[in-house]
């Protein structure tokens, strides 16, 4: 089971900017933050690390109450370089995942929105794998089940009959599944991350691509579960929606 998990909220809110962090707006009552921790602590998530980076101070009230709220360790960390892409927000929970020695974490952001039962079988699947590679992505077939997905925004993925990524972007033409949001990760992603660093390479596509190279990018299919990624006030309005 994997029990530890890493949500970015380093962003600056561009395309919803409503004077407050994405990851505090609320659906029924509930922040988005609020919500990843409710939901994967269930799934026996118990040590959670928030990446801050533009506008942290209230993340970092929001994290004070959760603490009281759930009996969880939730850390901080934060990004000076908010500025980069979302690929950079990671490297910087390194030492942390160094010094709770995981083997493994769940990766999110703080602006998506997962159905419990998405979550609880992505952790099912990932617990009963064996698999060696260091990254696996949850993704979802485009249907009808998922037409409230903005196919102009979302990452778009071309897997192999295998489950191994063989093409990732927003722009590629060619693909058969959408990238939700949700990853399991093993420190191995780091040294990865640090070449892409090098090339001046900083989004987490950028990471899965360096991983394709290697067989070392794989994914667990999720289809048939509800999500969706908020990123302007449409999607934040069919959210609000999806979950009345």
């Amino acid at each position: 089971m994997v029990k530890h998990c890493v949500i970015l909220v380093a962003g600056r809110n561009s395309r919803l900017d409503t004077g407050k962090p994405k990851s505090l707006l609320e659906i029924n009552g509930v922040s988005l933050l609020e919500r990843h921790i409710q939901l994967f602590s269930k799934e026996g998530c118990d040590n959670f690390c928030i990446v801050t980076g533009h506008n942290p101070e209230p993340i970092k009230e929001k994290v004070e109450e959760l603490k009281k709220r759930y009996e969880v360790a939730i850390n901080i960390a934060h990004n000076d370089r908010y500025d980069l892409e979302n690929g950079f927000s990671i490297s910087v929970v390194q030492n942390w995942v160094k010094s709770i020695n995981s083997e493994g974490f769940f990766l999110t952001m703080g602006d998506h929105v997962f159905d419990s039962l998405f979550i609880s079988s992505f952790q099912k699947d990932i617990t009963k794998r064996d698999g060696k590679e260091a990254l696996c992505l949850a993704v979802d077939t485009p249907s009808e089940l998922n037409r409230h997905i903005d196919i102009e925004d979302v990452t778009k993925v071309l897997i192999q009959e295998t489950g191994y990524i063989e093409q990732i972007g927003k722009g590629i033409a060619k693909f058969n599944r959408y990238d939700t949001g949700l990853f399991y990760m093993k420190p191995d992603v780091f040294e990865s991350l640090n070449k892409c660093f090098a090339q001046g390479k900083y989004t987490i596509s950028d990471l899965v691509t360096s991983l394709i190279q290697e067989y070392n990018a794989t994914t667990i299919d999720v289809t048939g579960y509800l999500w969706n990624d908020v990123d302007n006030h449409s999607d934040l309005d069919i959210t609000r929606k999806l979950y009345s």
